[in-house]
């Protein structure tokens, strides 16, 4: 794929995709459409997660490929044995909003939280941020990523939490789990020619971030 294309691709996204979220904000909001939107969910994800992927793969970025390959294992082997014992994130358990589970743990989690690192570390990239800086960036905004999604992820059954309150070793894990995969970026010297991922981060942070206003 030359860079002509991957431009063309990216306006397409960048063309579609707010629109995309904006029905699901308002499809959350009335009562007539909110179990259609809550259905969709897994789709919603899935398709996002497709439109990042999908110029690593059309320009067969072998190196950028096997990244986040390892690190949608990771997060997903960290979730799995985060819900069974407890110990990483704390004591939660999924929903059925997400879809199709492997082991209690919905398969697109890992697929999105992928999305979410690549998307910061290369939007980092962008501004020249120094590496250990982008690495530390990286696990700070991710955690905060999460902070804006989870009353909403409550309250649509993404998940639940045990106790009333979500526990601070939830953003921490995330953190640093967030900085490791950046740093593996990093270290491999991978670089992300498309900003399709860093424009899904700021469209999904728009996008809880209202619901916050409307289903929390």
């Amino acid at each position: 794929m030359n860079l002509k294309k991957t431009w063309t691709f990216d306006r397409w996204v960048a063309l579609l995709l707010p629109p995309f979220y904006l029905v699901g904000i308002f499809g959350h909001a009335f009562e007539a459409t909110f179990e259609l939107m809550i259905t969709l969910t897994p789709l919603t994800i899935l398709t996002t997660v497709v439109l990042a992927y999908y110029p690593k793969v059309a320009k067969r970025d072998t190196k950028l490929l096997i990244w986040l390959a390892v690190s949608f294992a990771v997060t997903l082997v960290l979730e799995i044995i985060g819900v069974a014992t407890s110990l990483i994130f704390g004591s939660y358990s999924y929903g059925s909003t997400l879809g199709l589970k492997l082991l209690e743990v919905p398969l697109v989690i890992g697929l999105n939280w992928t999305i979410v690192i690549l998307g910061i570390v290369s939007f980092l990239d962008r501004l020249h941020v120094p590496a250990v800086l982008s690495v530390i960036g990286t696990g700070v905004l991710a955690s905060a990523f999460d902070w804006i999604m989870e009353p909403v992820a409550i309250a649509l059954d993404y998940w639940t939490w045990t106790g009333s309150d979500i526990p601070i070793q939830n953003y921490i894990a995330w953190a640093l789990i967030a900085a490791a995969c950046a740093g593996a970026y990093k270290g491999f010297r991978l670089q992300c020619k498309s900003w399709v991922p860093s424009l899904i981060v700021g469209i999904q942070t728009v996008f809880f971030f209202t619901l916050r206003f409307i289903v929390v």
